[in-house]
């Protein structure tokens, strides 16, 4: 589907616009005009060119200038690889509809004359470089603005009185425990855009490899074989939806332990989960009666 709606668009403008005989010679035939049969070589059609140009040429004494115009329009048409293979087909498919010629006109025409994956690739590149030293950027820009703060610059002052270090080496330690997040913070390996794509690319096969993985060598969770404790965590944070950044943030020895890939187990679980929300919305009484009517309207 490469360039599919650009080319479809064009060919509904151009079918609604005019015949494609006007793209090429109009009613004559290209080769004709030029003195050639078709299939006719680049060279060929170059030496007719010049041989026709200069004995039709509006300039010269016996020049005709409505010939000429033929000429010219007849070398344009087959001087080009993607409208001379464009025209061919034209030629060896008279009766196909103008819908057909036109579409296959634009597909040689308009084709990528660099392989689009190689575009997508490195474009793709670039632009991670880009994200990358943007990114590295505004963390020292973040750096800046911490230590241009009265309260750093007050902390590292009674630091050094208390220390017999330098000013300067006061502020890089001091340094060490600022702790930057969000988009400002220093740019991790795995949130460049290059390594995004590719672990996102790598994650749908290896999801699609652990479901068949589960369903027929542990059966579901029912089969004999033990399962490992790699194939318990996945499990796990699969069932649980919890995305690869939040589930290092969590407790994942006690939910692994669990064991929530059994029903009854994760019956329970989610029945937890309902008390301790109705729990915690109870003690805001507002929000727990709108949580009540909002549970009566879903009912």
């Amino acid at each position: 589907m490469k360039y599919s709606y650009i080319i479809f668009f064009c060919i509904i403008y151009t079918c609604l616009s005019y015949s494609i005989k006007d793209k090429f010679c109009g009613d004559d035939n290209c080769y004709q005009l030029l003195f050639l049969k078709k299939g006719a070589q680049q060279s060929e059609i170059r030496k007719q060119f010049r041989e026709l140009s200069r004995t039709f040429h509006p300039d010269k004494n016996e020049g005709n200038q409505t010939q000429y115009v033929k000429i010219v329009q007849a070398y344009e048409v087959l001087s080009n690889e993607e409208t001379k293979t464009a025209y061919d087909e034209y030629l060896e498919n008279p009766n196909r509809s103008e819908f057909y010629h036109h579409y296959r006109y634009y597909q040689q025409v308009y084709h990528p004359q660099t392989n689009p994956y190689i575009v997508i690739s490195v474009s793709t590149l670039l632009l991670s470089i880009i994200q990358y030293v943007a990114r590295i950027g505004m963390y020292k820009n973040a750096i800046g603005r911490v230590m241009e703060s009265t309260h750093f610059k007050k902390v590292v002052n009674e630091r050094q009185k208390e220390s017999n270090m330098s000013k300067e080496e006061v502020i890089q330690e001091t340094l060490k425990e600022v702790k930057i997040t969000g988009a400002w913070s220093y740019p991790k390996f795995e949130e460049i855009w290059v390594i995004a794509i590719l672990n996102f690319i790598y994650s749908i096969f290896y999801r699609l490899y652990f479901t068949m993985k589960w369903k027929y060598y542990y059966k579901d969770g029912n089969g004999k074989r033990e399962i490992s404790e790699k194939d318990q965590e996945y499990k796990t944070q699969i069932l649980l939806g919890i995305s690869k950044s939040r589930w290092e943030s969590v407790d994942k020895e006690s939910l692994i332990s669990r064991q929530l890939w059994i029903p009854e187990n994760m019956k329970e679980f989610n029945e937890e989960q309902r008390l301790r929300q109705e729990e915690y919305i109870q003690q805001h009484s507002n929000k727990y009666k709108q949580y009540k009517r909002f549970q009566k309207k879903m009912q």
